[in-house]
């Protein structure tokens, strides 16, 4: 799954998936749950490792498996994910005080420290203990290690939503999904909003002002995310 690009939203699918008959009854909507109150743990068709994924992609069986991918421009998915997690989560919970490296709401210090992990990570390969922070804000193609596996994979966008949701009912047709499951998707992804939103946020365009306003910083956010632009083919933003 990929953080902060309906990741959350797609467990319920999952879910839903796996056993459309019990969901149903309880009649609640594919964008209601949150974090630790999904519907089921530990969805089977969620993989979660590398070796459950390379395992279902190299061993055949009697069963056929889909892999798709949801992915979103770097700088709208950090600003959503600093939002949620930053600010929202912090602003809810005393709890969460020290959540996002201790930074507050200081955007500079947070992308600098993200950074800062993500080259220690890049140059060694390893980081220890990964956070919650690393999980949400790392680049999205070193995930599900696309750079291995990304021709398995389908890859959708979520730039404009009304087309993402097309793209995936036409996915989900093309393989079996029934339309009644179809249509329950489409109406709660068009129908409602998971918790966790940010587009409508006022403090969202303040704090994309700012970060766009500084060059320093939407430079460092780049380097970031440079392979997500790549990999991708998202367009980068001016600078100049």
């Amino acid at each position: 799954m990929n953080t902060k690009s309906m990741s959350t939203v797609m467990e319920e699918i999952m879910c839903l998936f796996y056993n459309p008959k019990i969901y149903l009854k309880k009649n609640i909507s594919i964008t209601e749950k949150m974090y630790d109150y999904m519907t089921c743990s530990n969805p089977p068709a969620v993989l979660n490792n590398r070796k459950k994924l390379r395992n279902f992609i190299n061993y055949p069986n009697n069963k056929k498996y889909y892999y798709y991918f949801i992915v979103r421009d770097p700088i709208d998915r950090f600003l959503s994910g600093f939002l949620d997690k930053c600010v929202r989560e912090r602003m809810k919970s005393k709890n969460k005080a020290t959540q996002c490296h201790g930074c507050g709401y200081d955007i500079e210090c947070f992308v600098n420290e993200i950074y800062r992990r993500a080259k220690i990570f890049h140059d060694t390969g390893f980081l220890f203990p990964k956070t919650m922070e690393d999980y949400h804000f790392m680049p999205q193609s070193w995930k599900c290690h696309l750079n291995e596996e990304k021709d398995k994979y389908t890859i959708f966008y979520y730039t404009n939503k009304t087309k993402l949701y097309n793209d995936l009912d036409i996915y989900y047709k093309k393989i079996g999904i029934s339309k009644y499951l179809r249509d329950k998707i489409q109406h709660d992804l068009k129908n409602n909003y998971t918790e966790h939103k940010t587009f409508d946020s006022p403090l969202r365009g303040m704090f994309e002002n700012y970060l766009r306003g500084d060059k320093d910083l939407m430079k460092k956010l780049v380097n970031l995310y440079y392979t997500d632009y790549i990999m991708f083919n998202f367009s980068f933003p001016k600078l100049d």
